[in-house]
């Protein structure tokens, strides 16, 4: 395996840069990182890690991407692995859940990240509208919630999931499977008032 020092393929160099990147970014914060520092760590020249990134902004705005992409792929995932609403619920749930707690990194760098950049933010708002629109529409395939009232559940049990999850990291006293079947079925008992079929 080649050192970090020595010359690898372009796209196997700027994966290993983006994999250094995101843990110092989400160790460290993005203010107090530098580009320096992300060289240093990756074992490269500055001018090696300017080839691949022209600034820290754009480096950190392809970490939003990858992981974005990431979590999207989760949820589209889950919301596509049932028709029952009940499951998509849980799946849907399960999936935020390993996604922060496996990808601990990428879930910092979309979710506690202090960047105050108006690109960054920008981004993270357009991953957040997309995870809406999703779960927005599974909602409307079995309720009869109109937009407006689909998209507010939607971006309140994304909120509950998003306190929760933290609250397991801060206090560890539930596991995610406890978690998830408390999610759900608190979610469906309110959900299922709205199906026009129940399941």
């Amino acid at each position: 395996m080649p050192s970090p020092q020595q010359r690898m393929p372009r796209e196997q160099r700027r994966d290993q840069l983006v994999g250094v990147a995101r843990a110092v970014f989400a160790g460290r914060g993005y203010r107090t990182t530098s580009m320096d520092t992300i060289a240093e760590e990756a074992g490269v020249s500055k001018p090696v890690l300017y080839q691949h990134f022209a600034s820290k902004q754009d480096l950190y705005l392809a970490l939003i991407d990858d992981s974005a992409g990431h979590l999207a792929g989760r949820v589209e995932q889950a919301l596509n692995s049932t028709t029952d609403p009940h499951e998509r619920i849980r799946a849907t749930y399960r999936a935020y859940f390993d996604f922060a707690i496996s990808h601990r990194e990428e879930f910092v760098i979309l979710f506690n990240s202090d960047v105050y950049e108006p690109a960054a933010q920008e981004r993270v708002r357009a991953m957040r509208e997309g995870t809406v629109a999703r779960i927005v529409s599974a909602l409307q395939s079995f309720t009869d919630l109109d937009d407006a009232e689909a998209d507010l559940l939607c971006r309140t049990l994304i909120g509950t999931a998003e306190v929760v999850i933290k609250q397991i990291e801060s206090t560890q006293e539930i596991d995610i499977a406890a978690a998830v079947d408390l999610l759900t079925q608190m979610s469906w008992g309110g959900l299922s008032s709205f199906a026009t079929t129940v399941r």
